[in-house]
């Protein structure tokens, strides 16, 4: 029998009551209401109950029908858009000075990601995203992010920063990573470094205008020299730089071996436990990617413009070494340590899916279907920054005694207490739109469109 909410409201519910009404108060009347109880809904875990399904969620927290049906309506299609809400989100954390960027070699992170929502039974979705443990694409709403990458004191907090859809032109993989890569070139400044996992094509990020980019690859990956071979007095005079191999291939018996590095590098990386483990690095400098047979002319002069660094990074505890490019002058260990902030951006789409149980989503509305996992991603970063905002978390029950910052003990605060009862921004209220003169219930036949009656004998 599920229990009563609690009447006692801690400090934690009015911070986070804050910072959604901070993001949504600026929306237009009445839609600004539906996000607010939308997002809090979420954020309290109402989903895990209803297995994603939004009205028995909002139905659950103690909302009528008719308030349930302007809150779906507001979300639906009331007037607003995701990216909005996620600029005020950042401006918020600026603001409030608490939230710390992650930086290395003076420049700030921020990475780049899609995420899939799957929609196994979703009719006309046209659009797919690889699934690991089916080992195929399957039907997905993919969303491109852009995030920030920081913490809040001892406490690591990713926020999304930009979100772009993969609908009407952009339906492929390689269509959404350009679109993002597009978006993400409009949020970067001077002091930002862009990171992103193998899939993200270097020509893809040049096109876009990104230029300072640390980027993993796929370990069979080839380079060249940005300067031809030297001309040996016979023969076509080289166009093309010598052909560097990062890593050794097998292929049957016979053993390519990889190129001589320019200069090699080692340090040591502390454990939790105290001990210390060796890394060791080999780089190669002024090279650029192997050019494809589908280049342009243009694509071909584009990728000489930007020349990069190759790192290939042993490290102890994984079999396949890790192999980087980067277009900044930086070290090895600095490299390492941008791939590894890299992970960050996983954080919104885990607490969003596992956390807060929107992994499942039923919902069919053409924009719904879209603003559903958004908002999401959205909740998942307000209920982040807000749990590592806490001075003193309140634990999750009696053996819970060194409580930390997490998402995971503010959503279980959250589902305990009415968070109905707070105060509202006075702009955050029911629309009192004049309805007495437009017709109520369902139209009669005489207002059918005529193609949809029948035809007269």
């Amino acid at each position: 029998m599920k229990s009563s909410k609690q009447n006692s409201i801690s400090v934690e519910v009015y911070q986070v009551s804050e910072i959604v009404q901070a993001v949504v108060k600026d929306a237009p009347i009445g839609t600004n209401l539906a996000l607010y109880q939308g997002l809090m809904t979420m954020m309290s875990g109402e989903m895990l109950a209803s297995r994603g399904a939004l009205i028995p969620a909002l139905d659950s927290v103690g909302m009528d029908q008719a308030e349930t049906m302007r809150t779906w309506q507001g979300l639906a299609r009331g007037s607003w858009e995701i990216n909005e809400l996620l600029g005020r989100l950042t401006d918020k954390i600026k603001t409030d000075g608490r939230w710390e960027s992650a930086q290395v070699g003076g420049y700030q992170i921020k990475a780049l990601d899609t995420v899939g929502y799957y929609r196994p039974r979703l009719q006309n979705c046209e659009t797919q995203h690889y699934n690991s443990t089916a080992d195929k694409a399957l039907p997905a709403i993919n969303l491109g992010q852009l995030a920030m990458v920081g913490r809040v004191d001892e406490q690591k907090v990713t926020v999304p920063c930009a979100i772009v859809r993969a609908e009407g032109e952009i339906q492929s993989e390689e269509d959404l990573m350009a679109a993002l890569c597009r978006e993400a070139a409009s949020h970067l400044s001077e002091e930002d470094v862009t990171t992103a996992d193998r899939k993200f094509a270097p020509l893809t990020m040049v096109k876009s205008g990104i230029t300072r980019v640390v980027l993993r690859r796929p370990k069979n990956m080839t380079l060249q020299r940005n300067t031809p071979k030297a001309y040996l007095g016979k023969g076509r005079r080289p166009i093309y730089g010598e052909l560097i191999r990062p890593l050794e291939r097998r292929h049957k018996t016979h053993i390519i071996p990889a190129s001589a590095p320019d200069a090699e590098s080692e340090w040591q990386e502390p454990q939790a436990d105290g001990s210390t483990i060796t890394i060791t690095a080999k780089l190669w400098r002024d090279l650029i990617p192997t050019p494809q047979k589908d280049w342009t002319d243009e694509d071909y002069a584009l990728i000489h413009s930007v020349t990069w660094t190759a790192f290939v990074i042993v490290h102890p505890k994984f079999d396949v070494p890790m192999i980087v490019l980067s277009t900044l002058d930086l070290s090895a260990p600095q490299v390492n340590q941008v791939v590894k902030f890299r992970w960050g951006i996983e954080q919104p789409p885990l607490v969003a899916k596992q956390l807060l149980g929107l992994q499942r989503q039923f919902v069919w509305n053409p924009q719904m279907r879209f603003r559903y996992p958004e908002l999401s991603l959205l909740a998942a970063g307000i209920l982040t920054y807000a749990a590592a905002c806490v001075p003193a978390p309140t634990p999750t029950g009696w053996w819970d005694r060194q409580p930390k910052p997490t998402a995971g003990r503010l959503r279980r605060l959250l589902i305990k207490v009415d968070w109905r009862k707070l105060p509202l921004h006075p702009r955050l209220r029911e629309k009192n739109a004049v309805t007495a003169h437009l017709p109520k219930g369902r139209p009669s036949a005489a207002h059918q469109p005529i193609q949809n009656q029948p035809l007269l004998a």
